[in-house]
């Protein structure tokens, strides 16, 4: 039984605790929900209960928007306060403190003389947003909920005739449309006040704000009401239903939604900086609070979330293939290879299936739309396809799903081939097509190192996938086009005159500019000689380059630096975690670890445990066009982690361990347990000890092989023993 499905089991044979709200301390111990709690959250504080098949996030100041997904319900959702005699105390101006868990959140409000807890948060696959309110002190104290309407499908669908209506049997206002297709509802059992529709020949437009006033009843010692946003869009959904189950959810989450974020199911990693640890958990968290579920679609990682961009576009709350592989490659390095998998097959679902290309962008609303007709988003980035290969051979590396791969063989081979359509027959690289992309879509270039380097690994990650399957003939092939490859990279790329990689060659045969991007691509491909690799690190390390929060996307001395265009001088998140790992994958460890750390605080910044897409060049403030729950900056960092600072690889098929630990000079221990080996659970605890290096393991399953690769380790001393089941000790003198 996969462990997920087991874990949702055990919770619901023991239950859960009854409290009205989680018992969410600010750092829990094993077993328990993280939370976060933020003293300051009125402005700049990005706020989000994600769901599976719904959504409400805003930073408190502009309101929040409500989504059933791919319904936008509401928008501009905030609380006022109205004082017994009809003084109105809005929310933004008495908010006082919010505390975020993995299922939703709290704000808290103080005024003179009352508290009001107000929870928000999702259930299950319910197509709907709940929020709880608990009001203390001024019995007479009534809550206010304002908002505007919008029953419209995300961007670009759209939905025309809206209407509102109140239900008086609901408590609530009733959204809808002609078709009676879509409908949304906004109810409460306390309410008893509410907007009125207005026929008036002016100022009566739909999306005008209303408000649903509560007066909350009796719970103990305070009191209590409860609102709900339900959504319909689907034909056996119906809003009413929706409502009437949110209401009867009880209090304690579902164990079906807290068993997705139960710790026990992931690679847990505990370090020295407490910091660092709660930004990591956090990751994690962030990873599986991107998973989201279309009843058209199916379910997939979104790339983010954050406030609405035009009409009814919450970035980036869609599907991105390539995002989505950054997500998979943190998935498959913390062990969950449930999700994993569902992503991969979730990418393969809608593979062109004429030419094997992957597809790049589908909205949530595609679903609606003869998307792949109508819009130019699907099939244009060229980049998947070869990103999209080495990712699913190392989740087959690492799970030893090989049933997965036989039974998805014809898809792979298609992507293999369409690969093979871009290659250029003089020199073994990737051309990009006329109509396509590739990574870089500020350039567009005709060719890119970055894309010629993922070639490399896409050939590599065929060969070893050929043998999986027992063609011989195909891995020798795939191999003579890796080795071709690496060949040719420093031919076409390298600028001996001016000692510097070329990024790529535009339309009109000019060779674009350099970025570290770039030079970090040369690297991995293994074109640059370790001198120009030395350089390159060297110069990144420069103030040019490197910030006290990450690493700039262009030099400051560029002659197009911009600190803050999106990609002309920003710091990334992503740029920056894939950098660190690559510098201890260089054996830089120093480079990386202090690298690494500056990324650390992006997780406190804004969105609490959730790190920003892009920052400003010239100082740590986010980028004005960034998303400040950016999935691939969590998962980059986390596998950057994983993969550079503990130097974890799995081989599940030859039931062998790599442990190559290079933490920070400062950090005299970690340990990490939940390591997947095939069907073992293994705990790691490794630990400084004078001029040795100790490490204990704990094998919860049969004998595998371990390779422990600790620097400065005597030679004497072989890396590789055979680990039998139950704890084991080793030290080894270090210089």
């Amino acid at each position: 039984m996969p462990k997920r499905s087991l874990a949702v089991l055990l919770l619901a044979m023991i239950g859960l605790p009854g409290s009205a709200m989680p018992a969410l301390a600010g750092e829990a111990g094993a077993g328990e929900l993280p939370a976060w709690t933020v003293q300051q959250p009125r402005h700049d504080r990005y706020l989000a209960a994600h769901g599976l098949r719904a959504f409400a996030g805003g930073y408190s100041e502009d309101g929040l928007e409500v989504w059933s997904f791919p319904l936008q319900i509401a928008s501009g959702y905030t609380l006022e306060f109205v004082r017994g005699d009809g003084r109105v105390i809005r929310g933004i101006d008495v908010l006082d403190s919010a505390r975020v868990d993995p299922l939703g959140f709290v704000r808290d409000y103080r005024g003179e003389g009352f508290h009001v807890s107000e929870r928000i948060e999702t259930r299950g696959m319910l197509p709907g947003v709940r929020v709880r309110l608990r009001v203390e002190g001024d019995p007479k104290l009534r809550v206010r909920a304002r908002f505007e309407p919008s029953l419209n499908l995300m961007w670009p669908a759209g939905i025309g005739g809206q209407e509102f209506g109140w239900d008086a049997s609901a408590h609530g206002l009733l959204f809808k449309e002609p078709s009676r297709h879509f409908a949304a509802l906004v109810a409460s059992p306390e309410a008893d006040a509410h907007s009125e529709p207005n026929n008036d020949r002016r100022g009566s437009t739909f999306g005008r704000p209303l408000f649903l006033e509560m007066d909350p009843t009796a719970c103990g010692d305070a009191r209590c009401a409860t609102l709900v946003f339900a959504g319909q869009s689907e034909t056996g959904e119906e809003v009413h239903a929706t409502a009437s189950a949110l209401l009867a959810a009880p209090d304690a989450p579902l164990a079906s939604d807290v068993v997705r974020f139960d710790d026990a199911l992931h690679m847990r990693i505990t370090t020295p900086d407490a910091d660092a640890n709660r930004a990591l958990r956090w990751a994690q968290v962030a990873l599986e609070q991107a998973w989201s579920c279309n009843a058209r679609l199916g379910c997939g990682v979104v790339a983010g979330y954050g406030p609405s961009h035009g009409a009814r576009r919450p970035q980036y709350a869609w599907y991105f293939a390539g995002d989505g592989l950054v997500a998979t490659r943190a998935l498959v390095q913390e062990g969950d290879f449930e999700r994993a998998s569902e992503e991969l097959a979730f990418i393969l679902r809608y593979q062109d299936p004429d030419s094997g290309m992957l597809w790049h962008e589908l909205s949530q609303s595609a679903g609606f739309l003869h998307w792949t007709r109508d819009y130019p988003f699907m099939y244009v980035h060229v980049d998947i396809a070869f990103d999209f290969l080495p990712v699913l051979a190392a989740y087959v590396r690492a799970s030893g799903d090989e049933a997965f791969l036989r039974r998805h063989w014809p898809q792979v081979m298609a992507t293999w081939r369409y690969c093979l359509s871009t290659i250029d027959a003089g020199d073994g690289l990737p051309r990009v097509p006329a109509d396509k992309m590739s990574a870089n879509e500020q350039d567009r270039l005709t060719d890119e190192l970055t894309l010629s380097a993922s070639w490399l690994e896409a050939a590599d990650a065929m060969a070893s996938m050929a043998r999986s399957m027992g063609d011989p003939r195909l891995a020798h092939a795939a191999e003579a086009d890796r080795d071709r490859a690496r060949a040719s990279i420093r031919k076409r790329y390298r600028d001996d005159v001016h000692q510097r990689w070329i990024s790529g060659f535009r339309h009109d045969g000019k060779a674009g500019e350099p970025f570290s991007g770039a030079d970090l691509a040369a690297i991995g491909s293994g074109a640059a000689t370790p001198a120009e690799a030395a350089a390159t690190f060297d110069r990144l390390a420069s103030s040019d380059y490197l910030t006290t929060w990450g690493l700039r996307s262009k030099p400051s001395n560029a002659p197009d630096y911009d600190p803050q265009a999106y990609s002309r001088g920003s710091v990334w998140g992503l740029g920056s975690a894939a950098a660190a790992e690559q510098m201890w994958r260089a054996g830089r460890p120093r480079q990386a670890a202090a690298l690494w750390l500056r990324l650390v605080p992006w997780a406190a910044q804004d969105a609490p445990g959730h790190m920003h897409e892009v920052q400003s060049g010239e100082s740590f403030e986010p980028q004005r066009e960034s998303v400040p729950e950016q999935t691939w900056s969590s998962a980059a960092f986390l596998s950057a982690a994983i993969r550079g600072m503990l130097g974890l690889q799995i081989d599940a098929l030859s039931h062998r361990l790599v442990f190559a630990p290079q933490p920070p000079l400062a950090w005299q221990s970690l340990s990490v347990q939940g390591v997947r080996v095939g069907d073992r659970l293994v705990d790691l605890a490794w630990r400084r000890k004078g001029t040795a290096a100790v490490l204990e393991v704990d094998n919860h399953g049969a004998p595998f092989e371990l390779d422990w690769r600790q620097a400065g380790a005597d030679a004497a001393h072989p890396p590789t023993r055979m680990i039998p089941s139950g704890r084991s000790r080793w030290q080894v003198p270090t210089r």
